[in-house]
This record gives structure tokens, sequence and C-alpha cells, in this order.
């Protein structure tokens, strides 16, 4: 027979553990779902506004000119090179961007240590990578995960693609309806 005292004790001790798996499974619930309204970019504030000036730079040290993104269709994706995502992202946008020859596209890096983070980018990006100097790009249009775009008409931002990353066939198969809508 069991003792009260030891009935109580193992009672208290499974009412404590019920509690601590209800707190963490309440707390983890929680926090995906704040991490599930936070946007990639805060798309009211930058919708339909200009692009930001912006400083880009490539590996070689040439500056992406402002009239290269103010004029006709741009896409912009925020990436890192150590992000492994973005690499299969990489893969995927490869496959696609040659079907719209009326937009241009590029990478933008905004962290990092410049020279290394370029010369990664080159040996593993099929598309031209530029690195946002101080990260002002970045800050001002609030991205906060990448990989993030944007896409660009005359300058202005008329869409973002807020999916994360294309690396599932059905993300892949929305991405492309995305791309031909621009």
């Amino acid at each position: 027979m069991i003792k009260p005292a030891k009935a109580m004790r193992f009672g208290a001790i499974l009412i404590a553990v019920a509690a601590l798996t209800f707190y963490f499974f309440y707390r983890r619930v929680q926090q995906q779902q704040a991490k599930d309204a936070e946007p990639l970019v805060q798309t009211q504030a930058v919708l339909n506004q200009p692009l930001p000036r912006a400083n880009l730079v490539n590996v070689t040290g040439k500056v992406l000119q402002d009239d290269q993104l103010r004029r006709g269709k741009v896409v912009l994706t925020f990436t890192l090179t150590t992000c492994q995502i973005c690499d299969q992202e990489n893969d995927f946008l490869a496959t696609v961007v040659g079907s719209r020859k009326d937009v241009s596209f590029y990478y933008v890096i905004p962290f990092g240590l410049k020279e290394e983070v370029l010369k990664s980018a080159q040996s593993k990006y099929a598309l031209e990578t530029f690195y946002d100097e101080g990260s002002m790009l970045a800050k001002t249009l609030e991205v906060y995960r990448v990989p993030t775009m944007l896409f660009l008409e005359d300058g202005i931002i008329k869409k973002t693609w807020l999916d994360g990353a294309t690396v599932e066939e059905k993300s892949q198969a929305k991405f492309k309806q995305w791309l031909e809508s621009l």
C-alpha cells in the first residue's frame, strides 16, 4: 500500500512536470506565432515608395549605379553567404531568372566583412552580387531576414516576396507565379 505522504509527493511532482511542460509548450507556441507574424520587410512602409539611396558595391569595387536601380524592372534579393537556405535559393533562382529577360536581378549582402562575403559570393552565386555599405539599404527598408526579395519598377518598390526561401516545390511554383506577375 502506498503511503499518503509518498502519494502526495508523487502527485506534486506529476503536477509540477505537467505545469512545466505546459509552460514550455505554450511559450514555444507564442514564440513561433510572434516569429511568423514578424514581416520580412515592413511592407506598409516600403510598398509604392521610392527605393532609398543605396551604396551597393561589387567584388571589383564597381558601384551599382542609382539609375540601374531606378530604371526598368529590378529584383533585389537580400542574402548572406553564410546562409545555407540562401545557397539553395540561389540554385533555384539560377533556373528562373532567364525566364524574365526584362527584369534585372541582383543579390544584396547587407552584413559581414565586405571583401570576405563578396569573395565568397563570387564563387557561390549565379547573380551579380553587391555589398550594402554600412547595411544602410537593409536598415532603411527594415529587412529582418534573408532571403528577402523586392521588386522595383522605375525605382518604386512594387512588390515584396514575403514567403521566405523557395526550396520546396510548392513555394517554387508560387514564386514562378509571382515572377510572372511582375
